[in-house]
């Protein structure tokens, strides 16, 4: 199809008019003011398992579900967290598309998940183990690997790679 095909040629043809969907990322910078040693410390990367529960540990006094995604750069150093989802008591909805849209969209490498159990109790359900396998496999065709799903209970933690659930 020809542009006069979709807009007519001008001699007293109508013309149409069509109308686009622009795409745009958008980011937030986040400021903190307060010392950065108490969150982060003076590692290189911040991005084992224990880690990400040090960062995130306030997450244990959530009502609901909140899933996070950490972006990482190819040195695994985090420069963006999203937050995918808020649920409820015991369920937060992911879906691929969500997850990997902000992914794509600021160049991440690699990222991290992460969410918290409001019972307290991390012990990873086979919705978490289900859910983390689609995330994977969605996450290699789209070239973005994850390194770790770390789910977070009062004072305690599972790291889904620590204990050879993601290679």
């Amino acid at each position: 199809m020809i542009l006069h095909q979709l807009f007519g040629d001008g001699e007293g043809k109508q013309t149409r008019s069509l109308r686009f969907k622009v795409i745009r990322p958008v980011s937030e910078t986040l400021v903190v003011n307060e010392v950065a040693a108490d969150y982060v410390g003076r590692k290189a990367r911040d991005t084992t398992s224990g880690d990400v529960f040090s960062l995130f540990s306030f997450l244990v006094n959530e009502s609901k579900e909140h899933f996070l995604a950490l972006r990482l750069d190819s040195k695994n150093h985090i420069f963006c967290i999203d937050h995918v989802s808020a649920g409820s008591l015991n369920a937060s909805i992911v879906h691929p598309r969500e997850l990997y849209k902000s992914a794509l969209l600021s160049s991440a490498a690699v990222v991290i998940l992460m969410h918290n159990h409001p019972s307290n109790d991390p012990t990873p359900s086979r919705e978490d183990l289900e859910l983390t396998g689609r995330l994977r496999e969605a996450g290699e065709l789209l070239g973005v690997r994850v390194l770790d799903h770390v789910i977070i209970g009062s004072g305690c933690y599972v790291s889904l790679a620590d204990r050879g659930l993601i290679g």
